[in-house]
Formats: structure tokens, sequence, C-alpha cells
């Protein structure tokens, strides 16, 4: 995460606002398809690789075939979205073939099941590294000796390629167990109806992250898209915060539900008051050193980026409070809300957009997407008798004088 950060960052400041917002333009509707590639599949198989391992030739190949199919579906449909939207725009057109060729292969990393399922993960983390670090070396020289912006996009397609039929050759090589014959219909079938609701959550969650860029890009142009991902990226970077926390309070608070219900309560609390801690903190930091933090990473032809950073990063504050709430959602046995909650944000972020980008442009998109996560994770679930207990949760945690003893019970 690291390398590619600071690769990364030195990559934008060459392509400049334009070509990263086509680039970003071309790969939310890419991420958008491939998010639908899967159908929802991924924890059913590896579920059923576990369950049923001596039939893990035909739940593979099965798998196989599907995504082969899907990938091939959506792929196309993305090109096609992408260059009705865009007729005009050739650069986009070369971006969107190269870009989408991983995607056509998604099929071959299907073996990456086989190895969650057995713990042995580390076959793949080896592959995808090493192609990382190779490509990041090629994309050092492409930065160094001036290519062209197309040679950038070819070695971002090349890295995801390679890593695909590295995968899946790595498998074969030793298993030789992924057919043809040995696909099942009725296997194919069992699991696609099993995941559709996991699907359909996914795909809320995907369509609620990447809507506002995809219209950003046909409403307001690339240069726009481009200011503004550069602020969304940074914005971001914290993400992967609460989930963490989140994941260490889990099997504490599964413990504990059936347990001990007012301690569970406690300890919610105190998730919730860890996360909208350091959310606050990351929020109000970000108020003092973004202008300086974008034109040093960026440069000054980036700075407008600061303005959206500014405001996208409040958003933060709801992202964190709704994975804190998500660890109850699943132990209280109420994950159809979770579904709802996204439709609802999805909903209200693509109606916000449509009223607020035509009058304030990419401010007007920040707004739209702080707003949406404040009716998705706290206005939403206060409407609803079963999660209503969260949004009081929430409401405690700005009681900042109570903070210490929840951080130091």
């Amino acid at each position: 995460m690291s390398i590619s950060l600071i690769v990364g960052i030195w990559i934008v400041r060459y392509f400049g606002p334009e070509y990263f917002g086509k680039f970003n333009y071309v790969t939310a509707w890419l991420t958008l398809m491939a998010a639908m590639v899967p159908l929802g599949t991924e924890s059913i198989i590896v579920a059923n690789l576990v369950q049923d391992s001596d039939n893990k030739d035909t739940i593979l190949s099965s798998t196989f075939v599907l995504y082969f199919f899907t990938g091939l579906l959506f792929t196309s449909l993305s090109i096609g979205l992408v260059i009705l939207s865009k007729p005009n725009d050739l650069e986009i057109f070369s971006l969107v073939w190269i870009l989408s060729i991983p995607y056509f292969l998604r099929c071959l990393t299907v073996p990456r099941y086989f190895y969650e399922s057995n713990l042995s993960i580390k076959r793949i983390v080896v592959i995808e590294n090493t192609f990382l670090i190779f490509f990041t070396f090629i994309k050092i020289l492409l930065l160094v000796f001036s290519y062209p912006f197309i040679y950038f996009i070819w070695c971002f397609s090349l890295e995801g390629i390679l890593i695909s039929i590295t995968v899946f050759i790595s498998y074969n090589f030793k298993k030789i167990s992924i057919k043809f014959k040995y696909f099942s219909w009725i296997r194919t079938k069992s699991i696609v109806s099993s995941s559709f609701p996991l699907f359909l959550s996914s795909l809320a969650i995907i369509l609620y992250m990447k809507v506002d860029q995809i219209m950003i890009g046909n409403m307001l142009g690339d240069k726009d898209l481009g200011f503004y991902s550069v602020a969304v990226r940074l914005s971001e970077l914290w993400y992967f915060v609460p989930m963490a926390i989140s994941s260490s309070f889990y099997p504490l608070l599964i413990g504990l539900y059936e347990t001990n219900k007012e301690r569970y309560w406690f300890e919610l609390q105190r998730l919730h008051v860890i996360l909208f801690a350091i959310a606050f903190c990351v929020a109000i930091c970000v108020q003092i050193i973004a202008d300086w933090a974008i034109s040093f990473l960026y440069g000054d032809m980036f700075i407008e980026s600061a303005y959206i950073l500014k405001l996208h990063v409040w958003s933060g504050i709801f992202v964190f409070l709704g994975v804190a709430g998500g660890n109850h959602f699943i132990i209280g046995n109420i994950q159809k809300y979770s579904f709802y909650k996204s439709l609802v944000g999805l909903i209200s972020n693509i109606i916000l957009n449509f009223l607020m980008i035509p009058v304030y442009g990419i401010i007007g998109a920040a707004l739209a997407t702080l707003f949406s996560q404040m009716i998705a994770s706290s206005l939403f679930i206060f409407f609803i008798k079963h999660t209503r207990i969260l949004f009081i949760i929430q409401f405690r945690s700005l009681f900042f004088w109570n903070w210490p003893r929840f951080i130091n019970p």
C-alpha cells in the first residue's frame, strides 16, 4: 500500500488533472461492472470449499465457467456504456479497451478461493506482491524517461493480466483440476441462488462509492473529475482503520451478546466512541493541513482538490460510525437492514448529485456524499425500530466528556 501510494502520487502529478480524470472515469465504470462479475458468490464459494472439499474440482470448475460468461457480459457492458457516454473521446475509447482486459480474465483468479479455504493465501500474496514490485519499477522508469500516458495504462493492464494468468497456472500446475468436464449446472445454480442477497448488497455499496465520479465525468468533465478523485483518494485513505478496529471487537461482541447484554452494549458503545474520536480528529487535522498536503503531494495544479478534501473528509465520521454499527447488524441477525441502508444511501446520493452538481460543481458532489452518508448511517437507523438503538449509541458518542470512561474502561 505504501509503495502504491508513493508511486501513485508521482503518476498523478505526471498525468495532471485532465488525464487523471479520464483514467478515473474509465476505472469507475470498470470497477462498477467488475463488482457484478462474481454475483456476490465469493464467500459462498469459500464456504462450499470448506464444507465439501471432496468436490473442489466441481466447485472451482463451475465457478470458472460462471465467471467467464459474467466477465464477458459485464465487461462488454462497461465498455459499451463508456463509449456511449463519451462517443467523441478517442483517448477514453483507448483507455477502456486496454484497462478492460484484466476484467475479461477474472475467471482465471478462481483458484484464489481454494487457497482462502485452506488458509494458504500466502501463495497468492507472493504472486501479487512480486508483480507489484516489478511493475512499480517499470512505472518509475516510465516516469523518469517521460513516456506518454498510454504506456502507463498498458502497465496497469499488464499487471492485472499477468497476476491472473500466474494464479491460474500455479494452481493447475499442481492440482490440474479446473476443467470444463467438471462443470455442474446444479452446483452453479445453487451457488448463485445462495449469493443473490449478498450480490444486491455489494452492488449497492459499489454503486454508492462510484456513482459520484461517473456523474462528475458526465456532467462536468475529466478535469473536474481529476480534482475530485485526488481529494477522495486522500479522504478515504483512512477507511481501513475502522475495518481493522471493528474486526478486533467482533469476537468479543459475539461472545457477550448471548452471555452479558449489559457488557455487550458497553463494548459496542466503546467501539463507536473510539471510531468517532479517530474520525473527528482526522477531519480536524485535515482542515489544518489540506492546502499544504495537496500542494506538497500533487503540486499547485491540484490545489482545487484541497477544498473538496476539507469537505469530503467529514463524510468519514459517518462511514466510521456505520462500520462500528455493522457488527450489530450481523450479530443481531438483522443483515437485511444493512442492504436497505446501502440502498437508501445510494438513492439519496444520486438524487443529491443531480441537484447539487449543476449548481455547485465538484463541491456539490462532495456535499452530496456527506449528506447521503449522514442519511444512510444515521437518519435511516433512527426510523427503523430494530436499529434505533444504534442511533442512540451514535448520539452518545458525541458526549466527549464521557470518552475517557470508554477509551480507558
